[in-house]
């Protein structure tokens, strides 16, 4: 957990604690706003054949609701509510698909659901805009949402009674300061209709926008003279690429001196973007792709571990580099063909040390694609984003020696050797020898 989140009351940590001693008195609590459930479903206007998501679905209120529906999803971060939840669904014989997830990083692939329903949940997860830019991602081009939930009117007014009772209120079931209209324009979503009711309960329906410009984060760099230890031997660092095939930024050198790494560059998944690829997270739905290069002999070669045996091994790979990031321990992004969204590889960090603001490389790039520089556009994107924005001090590349390929790549980025490791790594019935390469932020100055 960040530092951020231990200071603050608004946290995953705490729903889950709250929200299982509130369970006995859920739905007692939840008849009051029952009337308002049901008016945000039958503004949705449902077909039979909606596919529908239920985020922060709790033990199940709104499946009243949704008895001519057949494809329903429900989600809830608290295990015990899932379980009353399946029950309910079980009495009114509807079959549900429900998971335990984090409203932050729902696990399903891009346009998934037709209908996306968030009933009292946008003012109670600790990261609204995190949240609701899933919420866009997994709706359908032309998919819609509803939401009902305790907001500050549509002018953006907050009331002295609201800023006095927000702590009290954050505390106990929700942040009553949040603002609606604000949230849903940055996250790419526009509101078709807008209904306010009692104790600032308002009913807000609408449709997936268009996809919001990034906000540009303000840029950093840090220069640090700490000597910083060499790191275990990772994994990861295999095929490389050859000649870059597009620009990249140069570094600005700042005379800036800080300790600490901005882990606001991590309160939601930094999509990134070169002249051929799109640098995005993980999904679900990339399960099979992963299985199919982490099983190719080809691509492995110089991984030092055992192949991906199955598509469940790939799905659970997945789901950690999920925990990861939450954990804001690693971060992984898939390379994905800008012509076809088709996944070619992927490339990222682990073992992100806050202390020490370091960090591990780590990337694999499918056998069609080698020689091509796809790698060397991937690479710039993400060191220039660790340098520039999460402000890392070093990152360290450990290599099989026989991967030209790899060092070839390291260097061309500026990595210098550091160290060879004689017979440190057992692997496959013997001892094999590593490479450790070093780069700096102050030594950083790549372009084209």
């Amino acid at each position: 957990m960040s530092k951020i989140e231990e200071m603050s009351v608004n946290n995953n940590t705490w729903n889950r604690i709250r929200y299982t001693f509130y369970q006995p008195f859920y739905d007692l609590a939840g008849n009051y706003f029952n009337k308002y459930r049901a008016l945000s479903i039958e503004g949705l206007n449902l077909r039979p054949s909606d596919k529908i998501l239920i985020v922060g679905a709790g033990t199940g209120l709104d499946l009243n609701y949704l008895e001519q529906q057949k494809n329903i999803t429900a989600i809830d971060i608290t295990s015990s509510m899932v379980a009353d939840l399946m029950g309910k669904a079980e009495e009114l014989h509807l079959p549900v698909e429900a998971h335990v997830m984090d409203g932050h990083e729902l696990e399903f692939p891009d346009g998934s659901f037709d209908v996306v329903i968030l009933h009292l949940i946008v003012a109670v997860i600790p990261d609204p805009d995190r949240c609701l830019s899933e919420v866009r991602r997994v709706l359908k081009p032309n998919g819609r949402f509803t939401i009902m939930d305790k907001f500050i009117p549509p002018n953006g007014e907050v009331s002295f009674v609201r800023r006095a009772l927000n702590p009290l209120t954050n505390f106990l079931f929700s942040d009553i300061t949040r603002d609606a209209n604000t949230l849903l324009k940055d996250a790419g979503l526009a509101i078709t209709n807008d209904e306010a009711y009692k104790l600032g309960i308002r009913i807000i329906l609408g449709k997936r926008g268009k996809k919001p410009k990034k906000r540009k984060l303000k840029k950093e760099r840090s220069l640090e003279v700490e000597k910083t230890a060499l790191r275990e031997r990772s994994i990861d660092l295999s095929i490389a690429t050859s000649t870059p095939s597009t620009s990249t930024r140069r570094k600005t050198k700042t005379d800036t001196q800080t300790h600490n790494l901005n882990l606001k560059a991590l309160s939601q998944f930094p999509e990134l973007e070169t002249k051929r690829l799109i640098l995005r997270r993980f999904s679900i739905a990339d399960a099979t792709a992963h299985y199919e290069l982490r099983s190719n002999e080809e691509a492995m070669e110089f991984m030092d571990r055992p192949p991906c045996e199955s598509k469940e091994a790939a799905m659970k790979d997945i789901k950690e580099t999920h925990q990861h990031f939450r954990d804001k321990k690693g971060i992984w992004w898939v390379l994905a063909d800008k012509r076809n969204n088709k996944f070619i590889g992927y490339v990222g960090f682990k073992d992100i040390n806050q202390k020490d603001k370091s960090a591990e490389i780590g990337y694999v790039l499918h056998p069609d694609y080698w020689a091509s520089g796809w790698m060397t556009e991937a690479v710039a994107a993400v060191l220039n984003f660790v340098f520039e924005e999460l402000n890392l001090h070093r990152v360290v590349g450990n290599i099989n020696p026989h991967n030209e390929a790899s060092r070839g790549l390291l260097k061309k980025f500026g990595f210098q050797k550091e160290a060879y490791l004689r017979q440190d790594y057992y692997f496959n019935g013997e001892f094999l020898d590593s490479e450790i390469y070093g780069l700096l932020a102050d030594e950083y100055d790549f372009e084209e």
